[in-house]
């Protein structure tokens, strides 16, 4: 008798690769989408905005519409293409949209300027909201873990 029971502890790990990937899929986008709310990444908050600054002019003019700009999130409000959260909704979807195949996760915004404020340019400062990170790593390894005692103890 096979004390360890390998064959079935085989078939199990196949069976949830897929599903470990969807998992982690799912808790890499969760991640990212927090950096909307926690209005930075990996514990770095994004640079202010001007709209935002009572120092300068884009938060002084106009003085009676619009005013609510002042206080809509980074990334979120007027001064970027991403009225109306169009980015942090891609963020908050990419799970569906992501990249699966055998031993592979791929994740994507699939939003042209996304690169930009990930990265930074010359002119816009980087307010990085993707992007693989010690603590998401820690998390993955954990949830990557579980899965793993799960399919032994069975």
């Amino acid at each position: 008798m096979n004390k360890f029971n390998f064959e079935q502890v085989q078939k199990k790990l196949v069976q949830s690769r897929r599903e470990l990937l969807v998992l982690l899929s799912n808790q890499a986008q969760n991640y990212f989408a927090d950096s909307f709310q926690k209005q930075g990444f990996n514990g770095e908050p994004w640079k202010e905005v001007q709209r935002r600054d009572p120092k300068t002019k884009a938060y002084k003019y106009p003085k009676t519409r619009g005013l609510q700009r002042r206080t809509s999130p980074i990334l979120v409000g007027a001064g970027y293409k991403v009225r109306g959260g169009i980015l942090r909704r891609a963020v908050s979807t990419m799970a569906r949209t992501a990249q699966i195949s055998t031993n592979r996760l791929r994740m994507v915004v699939d939003i042209d300027y996304a690169e930009y404020l990930n990265k930074g340019t010359e002119k816009m400062p980087r307010r990085q909201f993707v992007g693989q990170t010690e603590e998401l790593t820690r998390m993955q390894k954990e949830k990557i873990n579980e899965i793993m005692t799960r399919i032994w103890q069975a």
